[in-house]
């Protein structure tokens, strides 16, 4: 009997959070407020304002709500993506998040997120126009196998994008890795998010790290030595 299997699948999760209206209401006014008394970070955000990474650290009843939100997110993924043999806990998890706010003619370039497990993204507000393109805003993801482009195989997935359409309290979780971009906002938009990565580190990584020591000055004698030489 012939067998045909799924190779190198990709999670993304894409949660929609029922409860989250209220709490949106007040995420807006937090992140207003700062995008017009703090200077804005550059990414790969274009034309849109970025917080610093400390968004976990402003003291919000709101803010902490949403981490929670965060941590059953991606206890699910967690789960999928290890055929539920493992199940992170919440102090496992280390995590630093920004604000963002976009407007018209802003957008995002084609990145991925720096070395973690999880990266994600949660849409506080999001009135999109989208008179030009029904892609104004929404964030898409690239097939990570590259020379899945070379491909011709009509109506397969090889080499496609997912696209996943921005909605107040949909909460987005993906691999840190996988390539994505948002598509450019149009003008009278607002989408205001939190971008967010998740690293998890596990008892045994931790007590791995704690039986290890910097190399520190290690070897800095003999490069003198070297150069000494040389010279």
């Amino acid at each position: 009997m012939d067998t045909v299997r799924s190779a190198f699948s990709t999670p993304i999760l894409v949660r929609d959070i029922a409860e989250s209206v209220d709490v949106n209401r007040r995420l807006e006014k937090i992140i207003l407020d700062a995008e017009a008394t703090i200077p804005g970070k550059k990414r790969s955000n274009i034309g849109s304002w970025d917080s610093q990474k400390d968004f976990f650290d402003w003291p919000h009843n709101e803010i902490a709500t949403m981490k929670g939100w965060l941590v059953d997110a991606v206890r699910e993924i967690s789960l999928k993506a290890t055929r539920q043999q493992f199940t992170p806990r919440a102090e496992d998890m280390l995590a630093h998040a920004w604000a963002n706010v976009s407007r018209g003619d802003s957008y995002r370039k084609i990145h991925n997120h720096e070395s973690c497990t999880w990266s994600g993204v949660y849409y506080v507000k999001s009135d999109l126009v989208k008179e030009k393109s029904v892609s104004s805003g929404n964030i898409e993801f690239l097939d990570p196998r590259m020379l899945c482009i070379q491909g011709e195989l009509p109506n397969s997935s090889f080499g496609s994008r997912v696209r996943v359409i921005p909605r107040a309290g949909r909460l987005v979780v993906f691999p840190h890795w996988l390539l994505h971009y948002v598509n450019p906002v149009e003008d009278d938009s607002l989408r205001i998010c939190v971008a967010f990565n998740v690293k998890i580190e596990t008892r045994a990584v931790q007590r791995r790290a704690q039986s290890m020591r910097s190399l520190a000055g290690c070897g800095d004698s003999a490069v003198r030595k070297r150069t000494s030489d040389i010279n």
